[in-house]
């Protein structure tokens, strides 16, 4: 039921103006386009009134009245600027830039500081105060973020936003008076402290105290106003955090998230390392024209005539020769579902290859091994019901490595909510606020679960598991901890990772999906279980069926293949071991694969995951986004609709498709059956 919502009528300036009641007067102003100038104030935050720049006169008072905090009432008057109002925020300005070093011009922040903007609207162009400020420290411990205290104006900006959206409170002000700074947990550094490197802070910060250390210099000397910025979403773990991402120059110069009072998603806006600072770094040896490698092992240059030639006229030799069954095809997950789908048509219908994979298709077969066991299907519960679970059993997952959004919201919920969180498996903790942590070696992980197993359902004999996973005296009281929390819970949920979809035998995940189902299911026949897949859109090519449900046939029967690559990382190593045997392989990358150089004959450059559009699938596979070019690829790169469209054509395929429009179509019907 709709809840209504009393109207309040004043007067600001002069103007008569009808808002809700409950709206502060900074609000109230700004629905009614006027200007009132803040520091400590941001609208995803509470507001606090510390900086006084937003004071306003009412009713005539002398007094001023910070309008950030003061709410709205029938018949106030209020009046924003006069001679008065202005020469007061100036002397406020005056004093804070006397208390700090805040010499702009040695500032990196210079051209997109807040502070700087309301001294040139001030008009303040010199001091009346003497200088006070002390030397204060400068932390630059953190591999992404560096923080200067001579630069910080207490605003507390960055407190608050650490409290109330991240829930972490690593941020707090330390020491009294002219010492005053923003400390780190017990006057920790950035490295030391439990902080998890989001950089809300930053992104929230109105001056230079907290700098990005991965900023392009096109980002310290430019202005923000003309940088462009760009609505997407970030694909690099699966959780799709909407961004936006500031570009010049076609120069990736700053990425934030889209932080509001309430987006909808528990994250709040917030971001995590990987998407914020790691798509900032170079992450490898550009590709940047096709190369072949040589009779000695040197890689040489070639034109893109010659490189589609060679891997069509390689492909289609074998496919007339030994057919399908000696070809192969291998994609990362990381790739859009468009990519996705042109790689698999143009090797399974191009090629006739038998065998098309992806890298963390080991994964998607202990997976579709539970599904295969069970007598229903069911959906996988949505990642942002975690912060709704009284407890979550983490069962060999690492989020702070795969998922940092989720390790941020289990801290947030342990802190905030008194969640219950167990963590099993000799992975990630939760630093350092974990409820339960029984960290066991890798192969000792089944025997905790079938010990958990046993003590959930009050079956079998648990207390033999345990004692061969090695447990000692304490681990099993916390174990036995973790059952009762479990019985005494109504609502729930179980996280597991890589360590054990990892696993060859379906098994122990099908005893965990049987354990989810313990306190019944969320509506929609979904479980209590989320799966965390090991790429960004791991689940877009599970359900597309990119992976394959066969095990990996033998490998000496391969003559040729091909295989796309995302980002330069090693997990593909494994899926790749014993190619050489093959006779030719090609690889369609953005980066030189150093650690394949000896093992594949060609490289076809394609651009990188923020230079390409598409869709991509959240972790659980229950929405999918679009995500929009960011830059543009290096002169010579062909966008990888281009490259597969021109592969086709030469061994002889013509896609249903015939435009991108029409790919994506398919993408997403494929993803919806």
């Amino acid at each position: 039921m709709e809840t209504k919502v009393n109207k309040v009528k004043l007067s600001i300036d002069g103007k008569e103006v009808l808002v809700d009641d409950g709206l502060t007067i900074l609000e109230a102003a700004r629905q009614n386009g006027i200007d009132i100038p803040t520091l400590c104030q941001h609208e995803a935050l509470s507001n606090w009134g510390g900086c006084r720049m937003c004071v306003v006169e009412v009713d005539g008072s002398p007094k001023l009245i910070a309008s950030c905090v003061m709410p709205v009432r029938s018949g106030m008057a209020v009046v924003t600027t006069n001679d008065y109002i202005l020469e007061c925020r100036r002397t406020m300005m005056e004093f804070i830039f006397a208390e700090r070093n805040h010499n702009c011009m040695f500032c990196p922040q210079s051209g997109d500081c807040e502070l700087q903007k309301l001294a040139y609207e001030l008009q303040m162009d010199h001091l009346t105060v003497a200088f006070s400020f002390n030397k204060f420290p400068t932390d630059v411990t953190s591999e992404y973020m560096a923080i200067d205290h001579n630069r910080c104006i207490l605003c507390g900006r960055c407190v608050r936003a650490c409290k109330e959206i991240v829930g972490a409170s690593v941020l707090n002000f330390q020491n009294r008076g002219p010492k005053n700074l923003i400390g780190m947990d017990l006057d920790e550094t950035r490295e030391q402290s439990s902080c998890y490197g989001c950089g809300i802070c930053m992104q929230v910060c109105p001056t230079g105290a907290m700098v990005n250390r991965y900023r392009s210099h096109y980002a310290v000397k430019g202005h923000s106003k003309d940088w462009q910025p760009l609505d997407t979403v970030c694909s690099q773990c699966g959780l799709l955090c909407p961004t936006v991402n500031f570009v010049k120059d076609n120069n990736l110069l700053n990425i934030e998230g889209k932080l509001t009072g309430d987006n909808g998603r528990p994250d709040r806006g917030q971001l995590c390392y990987k998407g914020r600072f790691e798509a900032l770094k170079n992450t490898g040896k550009r590709l940047d024209s096709p190369m072949v490698r040589s009779g000695n092992g040197t890689w040489e240059k070639s034109t893109w005539d010659e490189i589609l030639k060679l891997v069509s006229g390689k492909l289609n030799d074998v496919k007339k020769k030994e057919g399908g069954e000696a070809i192969f095809g291998l994609a990362s997950s990381a790739a859009s579902n468009e990519e996705l789908v042109l790689f698999r048509d143009f090797m399974t219908q191009g090629c006739s290859a038998v065998y098309v994979d992806t890298f963390d298709g080991a994964h998607f077969r202990t997976v579709a091994g539970v599904y295969k066991e069970g007598k229903e299907a069911f959906r996988e519960a949505s990642w942002k019901m975690i912060p709704q679970a009284d407890m979550v059993m983490l069962l060999g997952a690492a989020p702070s490595q795969s998922q940092p959004m989720i390790s941020t919201l289990l801290g947030k919920g342990i802190l905030q909510r008194s969640q219950k969180v167990a963590v099993l498996g000799e992975t990630d903790p939760i630093q350092p606020y974990a409820t339960y942590y029984i960290p066991v070696a890798d192969g000792a992980l089944p025997l905790l679960i079938g010990a958990l197993k046993a003590g959930i359902k009050g079956s079998g004999d648990g207390g033999k598991l345990l004692e061969k996973a090695g447990l000692d005296a304490d681990a099993v009281k916390a174990f036995h901890e973790v059952v009762k929390a479990f019985s005494d819970s109504v609502n729930p949920l179980f996280v597991v990772g890589e360590k054990l979809t990892g696993l060859e035998d379906p098994a122990v995940l099908a005893d965990i999906a049987s354990l989810a189902k313990q306190k019944g299911l969320y509506p929609d026949n979904t479980l209590r279980l989320i799966i965390l897949k090991p790429r960004g859109n791991s689940a877009g090519a599970w359900k597309m069926g990119i992976s394959s449900s066969n095990k990996v046939p033998g490998k000496s029967k391969w003559k040729a293949g091909l295989v796309l690559l995302g980002e330069p990382d090693d997990s593909y190593l494994a899926a790749l071991e014993g190619l050489k045997s093959a006779g030719f392989v090609a690889a369609i990358s953005p980066y030189f694969p150093e650690s394949l150089a000896d093992q594949v004959d060609a490289l076809i450059p394609k651009p990188a995951w923020l230079e390409e559009e598409g869709t991509f699938t959240s972790v659980e596979g229950h929405e999918t986004a679009y995500k929009q070019k960011t830059l543009q690829a290096p002169a010579g790169v062909m966008d990888s609709w281009e490259i597969f469209k021109n592969l086709a054509e030469r061994v002889g395929f013509k896609p249903e498709y015939q435009s991108w429009k029409n790919l994506s179509k398919k993408a997403e019907h494929e993803i919806k059956k």
